[in-house]
């Protein structure tokens, strides 16, 4: 019958002696025997030293393709000797399943991926614990048989321990034959490996200092240098350049086991769509920090594309996430002071994970990160990331070290399917565009209805004085949340303005977005009241707060109503959208605004008779083409005596092409139009040159033939025909 991986055989009873004859007995105990002679003690044998890491690495690239692959092709019960080797391997890299033979193949069937992974894992990868067990299963395998103990005072060498295994041990002329190991000399050098790595965890050797100028490092390097970090009491940012960077990075964090905290999206929901507040969001963050304290997981901080500023999110009310644990140094004080007396666990650390350009993480991530000075920093290379296609097959793996270190001995993709290389011209933009607004990169829906706690989100102002530079009088221009219009059938909550000031912008309602949004899709239900001449209803998008002059604060989106509703395109034209009939006072009208960001062109539709978007007929170019983002909206009115009506208003910033599902009819209609409209004005301009070059011709007759110049295009003309 089989039996259970790394159980020896069964143990036998040895033959009992026959007993001796009586007479010789008799005889025996006549003669006197003479005192036995004590034999010397056996010298001890002397410990062969342990090799270095790298040594045993190159230990196994010595083994032999067939002594690997009698190792891997072991039955379902290798011998205990062996089970053990690789139960102790198999738990340093933090295998779950370390005692299934299963994995244990699978491990060995690749060779090459097995490096990686010990590579990867590096000397300070594992924890105490894993430490711990290793060497009592390495101990426990008495792994030592698979080799020849060297003379002593004799050095070790990979070389010297695999031909030890080779050739057979020196044996006592009593003792029999002992049965050869199947896959000695392969485990022989994952046993050596084993030890080289808890060997240097037991001596007084110390991990290598972390770099201080930021390191550039390949994938599989790391969790070797958060490791380093941790082992160094340093919090940890890790940089990433491109989107593929941050996810292999995000999925090792996840493939780890580590407690994740998207703190961009946090960043989201109260600067963007308004939905949760400062202190709301460092709560999270600190039941995320206690959850990792207590498991003795890292945390890891995910600060997306545009980081948000910590110093205004840490700290916030009193259950705020500590600002001291970014220090890790104070975190034992931290714990203490949320309670968690005797941790953090082995195994805690601080991770950030930022996707930006390192030029451009200088410059932020001081400002944005308080102790950020004081942390380990390293650049993911973007050259050593794996295909996709890889990294997806292992997005359904069991959190563990193992998972983790699967995921960075992947190798890296090919140029051609892969990342290709940074180019320098690429890598100076990235350097140049170093200055650039922060522009938020996560998908959102900011939903506003205009309830009662509106003035939570928005403001009065922030203009407070006429075009002359006078005080706006005070309660000339109001806001307040009313059910109009009178009509119970049309009848709806809405916020009310009433009141404006000529030709002064931005007096009525504002609010801010934090960090800058790129909308692809606004869209607002409204009605109005006043004079046709004058701007009233404007909805304006700026990327720069109201400093006293609108030009000033990079326009991108600027709509009005002013005799019908209207865009503000560059240069300031005025573009009608509104191609669905007249606004009718006391009826809602709806309108869709669409954004193109690379080319930063706005489509606009419009309903006013509740029976869906008209076709657009026009695209409008943003009235300040420098416009990166969106920062502020600004609702107003322009005359004393106007009056609108906003119902609901949405914003939403989402992935794709932004015109996806529009009717193009009528803009292809509009273009074919205004490209015969121009190759007609450009006949006109050449017909009246002819015009005029014949009558300049006709005033000077040439010399040789006595025509003018209309005479002799005319006779050149007609020898064709």
């Amino acid at each position: 019958p089989s039996r259970p991986w790394g159980e020896g055989p069964a143990a036998t009873m040895p033959p009992k002696a026959k007993p001796a004859a009586k007479g010789k007995a008799a005889a025996g105990r006549a003669a006197a025997k003479p005192a036995p002679v004590p034999s010397p003690p056996a010298p001890e044998e002397a410990k062969a030293p342990a090799l270095s890491v790298p040594e045993a690495e190159a230990g196994i690239e010595e083994v032999s393709e067939e002594a690997w692959a009698e190792l891997a092709d072991c039955e379902e019960s290798p011998s205990e000797v062996v089970a053990g080797v690789l139960k102790a391997l198999l738990l340093l890299l933090g295998e779950p399943e370390a005692s299934s033979w299963q994995v244990a193949h699978a491990a060995l069937a690749d060779r090459p991926a097995l490096l990686r992974e010990l590579r990867a894992l590096g000397s300070w990868g594992c924890s105490e614990g894993q430490l711990a067990r290793a060497a009592e299963a390495l101990k426990a395998a008495d792994w030592t048989k698979l080799r020849r103990p060297p003379a002593a005072g004799s050095g070790a060498s990979a070389a010297k321990s695999l031909q030890s295994a080779k050739a057979p041990a020196a044996k006592a002329k009593a003792a029999p034959a002992l049965a050869p190991i199947k896959g000695a000399e392969a485990a022989l050098a994952v046993g050596l490996m084993a030890e080289a790595l808890l060997e240097v965890r037991r001596g007084d050797e110390k991990p290598p200092g972390f770099p201080d100028s930021w390191p550039t490092d390949p994938l599989r390097r790391l969790h070797d240098r958060l490791r380093i970090a941790a082992f160094g009491k340093m919090s940890a940012t890790v940089v990433c350049p491109s989107i593929a960077a941050l996810a292999a990075a995000t999925l090792y964090c996840e493939r780890l086991g580590a407690v994740m905290c998207d703190v961009a999206q946090l960043q989201v929901q109260v600067g963007l769509t308004k939905t949760m507040g400062a202190n709301e969001a460092s709560a999270i963050m600190a039941g995320h920090l206690k959850e990792a304290l207590t498991s003795g997981r890292p945390l890891v901080l995910m600060l997306g594309a545009a980081p948000p500023d910590l110093n205004k999110l840490c700290g916030s009310g009193p259950a705020g996430f500590p600002v001291e644990a970014l220090w890790a140094e104070k975190i034992q004080e931290v714990a203490k002071a949320m309670g968690l007396s005797g941790l953090p666990a082995s195994g805690f650390q601080i991770v950030l994970l930022v996707e930006l350009s390192k030029a451009k993480a200088e410059q932020l991530m001081p400002k944005h990160v308080p102790g950020f000075d004081d942390m380990a920093v390293l650049v993911l290379d973007e050259k050593s990331l794996p295909a996709a296609s890889d990294l997806a097959s292992l997005q359904a793996t069991k959190p563990s070290l193992r998972a983790a270190t699967l995921l960075l001995a992947l190798p890296p993709a090919e140029a051609a399917a892969g990342v290709a290389p940074i180019a320098p011209a690429a890598a100076n933009a990235s350097a140049a565009s170093a200055e650039g607004p922060q522009v938020n990169a996560e998908e959102f829906e900011y939903v506003e209805s205009f309830g009662e706690d509106y003035l939570t989100r928005w403001s009065m102002g922030p203009a407070t004085k006429d075009e002359h530079g006078k005080e706006i009088r005070q309660n000339l221009i109001q806001a307040t949340v009313v059910k109009y219009p009178a009509n119970p059938k049309d009848a709806k909550m809405c916020l009310q303005l009433v009141g404006g000031a000529a030709n002064s912008p931005c007096t009525g309602l504002w609010t801010s977005f934090s960090p800058l949004a790129r909308p692809t899709e606004v869209e607002f239900e409204f009605t109005m009241n006043g004079k046709v001449d004058l701007p009233n209803a404007c909805v304006v998008f700026t990327e720069k707060p109201w400093q006293g002059a609108l030009p000033d604060c990079k326009i991108g989106v600027q709509f009005a109503v002013r005799g019908g509703m209207q865009l503000c395109g560059g240069a300031g034209n005025l573009v009608r959208i509104s191609n669905d009939g007249k606004i009718q006072n006391d009826k809602w009208n709806k309108v869709l605004l669409k954004i193109d960001w690379k080319d930063k062109v706005i489509v606009g539709q419009v309903d006013t008779k509740g029976k869906g978007y008209a076709p657009a007929i026009q695209t409008v170019p943003f009235r300040d083409q420098t416009c990166e983002g969106f920062g502020y909206l600004y609702i107003y009115n322009t005359d004393m005596q106007g009056t609108c009506w906003f119902s609901s208003l949405r914003i939403k910033q989402a992935f794709g092409d932004a015109f996806a599902g529009l009717g193009t009819d009528g803009l292809q209609a509009r273009a074919v139009l205004a490209k015969r409209l121009q190759q007609r004005e450009y006949e006109r301009a050449v017909n009246a040159d002819m015009e005029v070059g014949m009558k300049m011709g006709a005033i000077k007759c040439t010399k040789e033939h006595g025509m003018n110049l209309a005479e002799e295009q005319r006779a050149n003309n007609s020898s064709f025909m």
